[in-house]
């Protein structure tokens, strides 16, 4: 535990600055309260430079449980705020889209919408040339009722 009995406030700099690089180049958020952890340690060994290497421990655990739930807690709403929340659910983009069935269907099937074959589920049969309008989805299927 020798190794332990040097630590410096650089040594915390050194660490978070090595931690906040690494964030940017993934920027998944985990190792930010982690790196940010270290440079409150540095500066707080600038201040208490003979501070025992168990407290140094100790105070950085603590430090990155607080700043990480801190950062989860202040950014977890910024980062789920979109202007187009169903950017990436292509089904429910769908909803309300109406279009001519390219093929006989029987209660569930699958027909081309667009570029995209589609698996199609209805309340019962509806006949080719049919014009159907998607009224849900559930997953990957679209349920779609006749077009009144």
């Amino acid at each position: 535990m020798e190794l332990f009995d040097h630590l410096h406030a650089w040594h915390w700099a050194t660490l978070g600055i090595i931690l906040l690089a690494l964030e940017m180049l993934v920027s998944t958020g985990f190792m930010l309260g982690i790196g940010l952890a270290a440079l409150v340690l540095a500066v707080f060994m600038l201040v208490m430079p003979g501070l025992a290497w168990e407290w140094q421990f100790l105070w950085f655990g603590a430090l990155c449980i607080v700043l990480t739930l801190g950062y989860r807690k202040y950014f977890r709403n910024v980062n789920e705020a979109t202007d187009n929340p169903l950017l990436n659910d292509r089904a429910a983009q769908l909803i309300g889209k109406s279009f001519v069935l390219g093929v006989d269907l029987d209660r569930s099937g699958a027909d081309m919408l667009g570029d995209t074959r589609w698996t199609l589920r209805a309340s019962g049969r509806l006949p080719k040339g049919t014009r159907v309008r998607v009224c849900g989805v559930d997953g990957m299927v679209l349920i779609v009722e006749e077009e009144e």
